[in-house]
């Protein structure tokens, strides 16, 4: 039976989602600010959130000269796409009120020191230091539930758009929760990285389109839908710039609503179609542009290609290709195993829709080959290949789909049972691993025992090709990463082994509880 485009989903599984994901997510959160990325990010909303303007203060004393650049009137400006530091400006507002009341002095919280606050945060960090002025830290460690909450409705969205997808809403639970506990979203949600914000406005873009979809979804073709659609990639350009990569693809979805059997008047709705997508990507686009003029006196100057910064220079892909999937620093298939289940099971995306299939393979390796062919293809310090994150959800979509067409005999028998069951515990365990342990130190400290040898690991991308510096394998012999786990009485090791067969029990009560249900 076809889902209406107009059909509601019961309230019940999106609250059920929502309280699952957002618990688990501040559960492992840092609690602070972890890279010099979304430092700047919440400098610059900071500045909002305290002057109204975009220029910020200073530099960053740790990074400098890292993504700021003097603009007009000599100010400072960050060099990163604005819509996090917008959307983050009245959470900031709303600590630097709750800090006037001077919490942070008594409370028995352990507010972690934000590597970016001055030269000494980071020594601060890695040896247990506590920081000498709490107060920034403290704002920092408001500021950082942020992400938590993003990443929480990217999985509500996600769930959505698969629930319209698969028509089933078991399926797009059960997908919408392998994207938040069997990927590196868990670990992402606990940063300030764009990146659950940017899948976030992406997926709801791509939400838009498959409601419009008469393939998938009994409905008519409505440009408001594809307005919208466009209107959402925008959001997504405006928060990371390479967002854009994703625009064509989900442009040409938007088309080929038009094309079909039962729509023979529908090359003629191609411009109005078009000019709708177009439309809406516009309107967030201009006002990029508009921001890159108050800063630089150019619509087109974001500031990152200025010779003042470094970022990465095209290169040819073999590197950056076999780094992506298969090293042990970023590679996905290492860093996110649940993403080879989506790539077996591609082909029942296929047969439910070719056109669908086609678009998103494209669109995963169109931007699995540009980032390759950048020589910063690894995303530096940080968790996996940061810059293939915004592509989990499409490679998890064909699980959810198998899901809902062989729902049944997922279960049945017991080797079934016992591989689906151990699939997703590994699964789900390994992310409990990456969460428990804090990769941006782990990656600074690591730096420091090279320098101590004369080695620079900054300026070679070697260091993610090596299995002794792996996060694989050596992240929980650093700090802890989770704020709320600080307290706990036991070593990392151990920790990881206590919450592994605490899910292990999960998993095996969840496995016995369905197959009961499905037995005869």
């Amino acid at each position: 039976m076809h889902i209406d485009a107009q059909s509601h989903v019961p309230l019940k599984w999106s609250f059920a989602l929502l309280s699952v994901c957002l618990s688990l997510f501040i559960l492992m959160s840092y609690g602070g600010i972890r890279t010099p990325d979304g430092e700047i990010v919440f400098r610059v909303g900071e500045s909002l959130a305290r002057h109204g303007h975009f220029a910020i203060d200073a530099p960053l004393a740790t990074w400098e000269p890292f993504a700021v650049l003097k603009g007009r009137q000599n100010n400072l400006y960050g060099v990163f796409a604005p819509a996090q530091s917008i959307l983050l400006a009245p959470l900031i507002k709303a600590g630097l009120i709750i800090n006037k009341t001077g919490w942070y002095e008594h409370t028995p919280l352990p507010i972690p020191a934000s590597f970016g606050v001055d030269a000494q945060s980071l020594k601060h960090y890695a040896f247990g230091i506590p920081p000498d002025n709490p107060e920034p830290h403290a704002l920092r460690f408001i500021a950082s539930f942020f992400n938590p909450i993003a990443a929480s409705f990217l999985l509500l969205i996600f769930f959505y758009a698969m629930v319209y997808t698969t028509r089933s809403c078991i399926a797009g639970f059960f997908t919408a929760l392998l994207l938040a506990f069997a990927t590196p979203v868990w670990s992402y949600s606990g940063t300030m990285f764009k990146e659950p914000m940017t899948m976030g406005f992406v997926v709801l873009s791509f939400f838009y389109l498959v409601k419009n979809d008469s393939t998938l979804v009994l409905t008519r073709s409505n440009d408001k839908r594809v307005l919208l659609a466009g209107l959402f990639g925008g959001l997504a350009f405006t928060t990371h710039l390479t967002a854009i990569l994703f625009i064509p693809f989900l442009g040409a979805y938007a088309l080929f609503s038009r094309i079909g059997p039962d729509k023979p008047e529908a090359r003629a709705g191609f411009i109005k179609t078009a000019g709708a997508f177009t439309g809406g990507f516009i309107i967030p686009t201009a006002l990029f542009a508009l921001y890159n003029y108050h800063r630089f006196g150019n619509i087109l100057t974001t500031g990152r290609s200025s010779s003042d910064i470094t970022y990465g220079t095209f290169v040819m892909p073999w590197e950056g290709l076999w780094g992506l999937l298969a090293s042990p620093g970023k590679g996905i298939f290492f860093f996110c195993p649940a993403v080879i289940a989506g790539i077996v099971l591609w082909p029942y995306l296929h047969r439910k829709s070719r056109r669908l299939s086609i678009l998103l393979a494209a669109m995963i390796l169109f931007r699995l080959l540009f980032v390759a062919c950048r020589s910063d293809w690894h995303g530096g310090f940080c968790l996996g290949p940061r810059f293939l994150l915004p592509v989990m959800p499409f490679l998890l979509m064909p699980v959810g789909i198998y899901v809902t067409e062989n729902g049944v005999d997922l279960l049945t028998g017991t080797w079934k049972r016992l591989i689906t069951a151990g699939f997703l515990f590994a699964a789900v365990c390994q992310q409990i691993y990456f969460c428990l342990g804090e990769p941006i130190s782990f990656y600074y400290i690591l730096k420091a025992r090279y320098l101590v040898r004369g080695i620079n690991i900054i300026t070679t991308n070697d260091i993610y090709f090596q299995w002794p510096a792996s996060p694989l394998l050596h992240l929980l012999s650093g700090r802890r990463g989770p704020f709320l786990l600080q307290w706990v009485p036991l070593s990392n090791l151990q920790l990881f082994c206590l919450l592994a067969a605490v899910l292990a029990g999960l998993t095996a009560v969840f496995s016995f509880y369905l197959a009961k249900a499905k037995s005869p």
